[in-house]
């Protein structure tokens, strides 16, 4: 009979925790267990929100160099662009300069005036150091209507060159029109 007691106050005692159980459900052991996966989800969702502000962050910063630096790459080519306009300006005036200056220049030969080279005074670009021959002619006479003409030894010879007339330059070097 005494188990029967133990029994019935044992059985008594569970079935009273039980009850308990049964009335208050977050006393029970699984509650419990899910309390705590619940507990470390809530640490974990925290611990992903804080690192996507983190990583917002960095994206947003680096948004801002991107900007910058295609801002910078942008003022950079407007810059290159300009230099670019301003060497071909450059380029174009050298080029007009060569032109007059070939177009005003007399090399060693026969040239006709008018046709050949401009009408004007010309002096040698650099001092004659040796014999030079220069002669002005009439043109159309194969240079046997002499109308004047020198042998320089040395210095800038200069001569005034109109149109009709033929010019010959014979050592000494290149006559520029002044």
């Amino acid at each position: 009979m005494g188990a029967l007691v133990a029994g019935l106050v044992l059985g008594g005692a569970t079935g009273a925790s039980m009850a308990l159980a049964l009335s208050d459900p977050t006393r029970s052991d699984e509650y419990r267990g899910l309390q705590a996966q619940v507990d470390f989800l809530q640490g974990e969702a925290q611990e992903l929100e804080d690192r996507a502000r983190r990583a917002d962050g960095r994206a947003t910063s680096a948004e801002a160099s991107a900007s910058s630096a295609v801002a910078s790459a942008d003022s950079r080519q407007a810059a290159l662009d300009q230099r670019e306009q301003d060497i071909a300006g450059r380029e174009q005036a050298v080029a007009a300069v060569e032109q007059r200056i070939a177009a005003t220049s007399i090399d060693e030969g026969t040239w006709t005036v008018g046709r050949d080279v401009e009408p004007g005074t010309y002096t040698t670009a650099q001092a004659v150091t040796g014999d030079c021959y220069w002669a002005i002619t009439r043109s159309g006479t194969n240079g046997g209507d002499i109308v004047r003409n020198d042998i320089v030894k040395g210095g800038f010879p200069t001569v005034t060159l109109s149109a009709g007339q033929d010019f010959t330059n014979n050592r000494c070097g290149t006559f520029v029109k002044q």
